[in-house]
């Protein structure tokens, strides 16, 4: 079985397009194209919606990104069948060579001063910015800021003319079934617009620790990334950021970052050039019925702590390992990803107070959350889910009794089964790197995606005989 692969949006280079002719009709066919229509299927016709006069308004706010980025290559002089393997060594592993590529993505103009959204995957880590606009006008950009855990970036242009402009829509109103007009830079080709409606809500694709992505079906492609979704009333309800595809096309699964988030932390960009995003200092599990009877939770929700760190505002306020966090400010938590998203919307200092389940009873812990360190793991980000997938790849780990990271289950035909792990392997080391936690491991598919690996070299124990495996890598988003 195929597994649909996710795949980011931005083009690297112009794709060719073949127009096929249909050179002959039958007379059949010729004499059906004025059909005779009834009254009823004319009007369901002339209901479908007309999305022309939207595209016209619109369109002249969404630019294409054209970056220049400076890549490092750790192998280079490796072939590409050996690279992050054993065998890497023996062709001059280690040797570094830098050179430079370009990408291809989109935006939108959010101020006719001239501030333009786009993603993270597309600019945050650019060497040189240029905007083209719908009317061919070509702009430097300089970057204001970005977020990487977002995939958000903040980019400003000096324009001697105001700027059309778009506006941010009520994300959270949006429903299923909804219309979708989609714009953006699709292999370089320029503004093109597709429409659709929204297939669903907060989907959760292992992109990040703050997924919540809208999922729609208007045809997005590579260099689609950072353009906009908009609704109806020309608004701006999703930013276009990644697909799922078997093919490397659209077929139909495409997701968008809601226009809320967008709005929130670009506000935070524009006045700081950074994300001030709390932190909490633990790493928790989901809850299943078996547990929650085990722990006798009334209900199958929170979010179990697995492990406090040491000196964090968890520690400091006394949670502990083994509690179960219900709420923050009396608003439920539903799960670890619900209580990530919840601690990260708030600001650094900010004091919460969380409901916690101990020893059969609900108390309540206020706690003074702390500026979260450039290196610290989202709360609940890494942590091990019942039947959850890690990062995506429908792998669950586990810490044993000596420190090691054990796989403790493996999905049926997804890319961790097709690579070779079995449940009871112990991870030893990911691209020669040591496996202290689950967390290093999904640190170091984070970094493979970014960098746009196909897959890391893990290290492993299998019945006591040491054994290498190449773990597929999702896409970089871009």
């Amino acid at each position: 079985m195929t597994q649909p692969k996710l795949r980011t949006t931005r083009a690297s280079i112009l794709a060719t397009v073949s127009l096929v002719a249909l050179l002959a009709l039958s007379p059949i066919l010729a004499r059906a194209q004025t059909p005779n229509v009834a009254p009823a299927a004319a009007g369901a016709l002339q209901a479908l919606p007309d999305f022309s006069d939207l595209a016209a308004s619109v369109s002249p706010a969404v630019v294409q990104v054209a970056v220049t980025a400076t890549e490092v290559d750790e192998e280079a002089g490796v072939p590409p069948q050996f690279r992050g393997t054993p065998l890497a060594p023996f062709f001059g592993q280690g040797s570094r060579q830098a050179h430079r590529v370009r990408g291809l993505g989109s935006g939108f103009v959010i101020d006719p001063s001239g501030y333009i959204v786009t993603n993270y995957h597309v600019a945050g880590r650019a060497d040189a910015i240029q905007i083209v606009f719908a009317d061919g006008t070509r702009l430097p950009a300089k970057r204001i800021g970005a977020d990487a855990r977002t995939d958000i970036a903040l980019l400003k242009v000096e324009s001697s003319k105001p700027l059309v402009a778009v506006a941010f829509g009520d994300s959270d109103a949006v429903r299923i079934g909804q219309w979708v007009l989609a714009v953006g830079n699709p292999f370089g080709l320029g503004g093109t617009v597709t429409a659709g409606i929204v297939s669903a809500r907060a989907r959760d694709i292992g992109a990040g620790p703050y997924d919540d992505f809208l999922q729609i079906d208007a045809a997005i492609n590579q260099g689609n990334s950072g353009g906009p979704s908009f609704g109806r009333d020309g608004k701006v309800i999703g930013m276009n950021t990644a697909i799922f595809s078997p093919n490397g096309g659209s077929v139909g699964l495409g997701f968008a970052i809601p226009s809320n988030l967008v709005r929130k932390v670009v506000d935070q960009l524009r006045a700081h050039g950074s994300v001030d995003r709390a932190w909490l200092g633990v790493q928790t599990q989901g809850i299943d019925e078996t547990l929650a009877a085990a722990l006798k939770l009334p209900s199958a929700q929170g979010a179990l702590i697995g492990s406090v760190q040491k000196n964090s505002p968890a520690d400091q306020a006394g949670l502990r390992r083994g509690d179960v966090i219900l709420a923050l400010d009396s608003s439920a938590i539903g799960d670890p990803r619900d209580l990530s998203r919840r601690v990260g919307d708030l600001a650094s200092g900010t004091k919460a107070t969380f409901d916690v389940w101990r020893d059969g009873h609900r108390i309540a812990t206020t706690v003074a959350l702390g500026a979260a360190p450039a290196d610290a793991a989202p709360v609940a980000a890494t942590a091990p889910e019942p039947q959850t997938p890690v990062a995506g790849l429908g792998l669950r780990l586990a810490r044993g009794g000596q420190g090691e990271t054990i796989v403790a289950e493996i999905a049926q035909d997804g890319m961790a089964e097709q690579a070779g792990l079995r449940p009871g392997d112990v991870l030893l080391e990911v691209d020669r790197q040591k496996i202290r936690s689950p967390n290093d491991l999904a640190t170091a598919l984070r970094t493979a995606r970014q960098n746009q690996r196909p897959g890391i070299a893990l290290f492993l124990s299998r019945d006591g005989q040491p054994l290498y495996l190449a773990l597929p890598v999702p896409p970089v988003r871009g």
